[in-house]
């Protein structure tokens, strides 16, 4: 479906995009950018008309403006759920030149990430993300001093599990089971809260 962004157009592309469970419905390669240049020009609108202090139109434009904006995000929703749902199905071609540019750079997102994420189970990696925000948040509540003491204590680990490929001070190190290594707290407890290692008591160091 083409033709010029407002109200309407988004009100009956999300009644296309709802009829149709799969395929996506055609729509421009500047769809997202007429929408968002739209949705800045009731904005713009509704500036002046408050400034000119028209009560009457400021809420028909604002009317407008949050009618089109539920519009455009439930639109979003379902040609996303259907990008996702043809990944899952291996059924591109349901999609073919039916996607704009935007669409398509997450779709190949997806296939990198998935094919990257099935590599990384075949071969038994661990995948362990630290939460850098939270670590960051903690270590702003510490004295000055705390912190730089923390990170060069070290702990004894009983490794629990094979573990590949994590980092510990910026490389790669396997870790096999039943190893028993000295490691920075930093990163003893991040083994640890996987359930991968323990600390042996009586073993700091």
């Amino acid at each position: 479906m083409k033709g010029e962004v407002n109200e309407n157009y988004l009100n009956a592309l999300l009644r296309l995009e709802v009829k149709n469970d799969y395929s996506l419905e055609p729509v421009s390669i500047q769809f997202y950018k007429e929408a968002r240049n739209y949705l800045e020009s009731l904005k713009e609108k509704i500036e002046t008309e408050t400034v000119k202090k028209n009560s009457r139109q400021i809420g028909k434009l604002t009317n407008e403006l949050e009618d089109s904006e539920k519009f455009l995000k439930k639109i979003i929703e379902l040609r996303v759920s259907k990008i996702l749902k043809a990944k899952a199905n291996n059924e591109k071609e349901e999609l073919e030149g039916k996607m704009t540019p935007e669409e398509q750079i997450f779709f190949e997102n997806i296939a990198k990430s998935v094919a990257e994420f099935s590599v990384q189970l075949e071969q038994g990696e661990v995948i362990m993300p630290v939460n850098e925000k939270a670590e960051e948040i903690e270590e702003k509540k510490e004295p000055d001093g705390v912190q730089e003491d923390e990170e060069n204590e070290k702990v004894v680990v009983y490794i629990l599990e094979e573990i590949k490929g994590i980092s510990i001070m910026g490389k790669p190190v396997n870790l096999r089971k039943e190893d028993i290594v000295t490691l920075p707290s930093k990163y003893a407890n991040v083994i640890i809260r996987q359930g991968l290692g323990k600390i042996l008591e009586g073993k700091e160091t």
